[in-house]
């Protein structure tokens, strides 16, 4: 992922859920990437979900309700 100041080609946004027993956690993050050419849609989805899973652990049960990747350009 691009750094922080730098921003990247494209900007991103997940949502997930995690059932706990205290009742439903909700995450939200955002953030922007540069792609390599030939990339896909799915290839920075697992990459950005990866990246989710190892800075924040207790993620690694949680589940996507949504993803959205744009070009950062407006």
């Amino acid at each position: 992922m691009a750094g922080k100041s730098e921003q990247g080609t494209h900007f991103w946004f997940m949502s997930l859920i995690l059932p706990t027993s205290q009742g439903m956690n909700f995450y939200r993050r955002t953030g922007h990437l540069n792609l390599n050419r030939g990339a896909t849609r799915f290839n920075a989805f697992e990459e950005i979900l990866a990246a989710m899973k190892e800075q924040t652990p207790e993620l690694a049960t949680a589940v996507v309700l949504s993803f959205d990747i744009q070009p950062n350009k407006l």
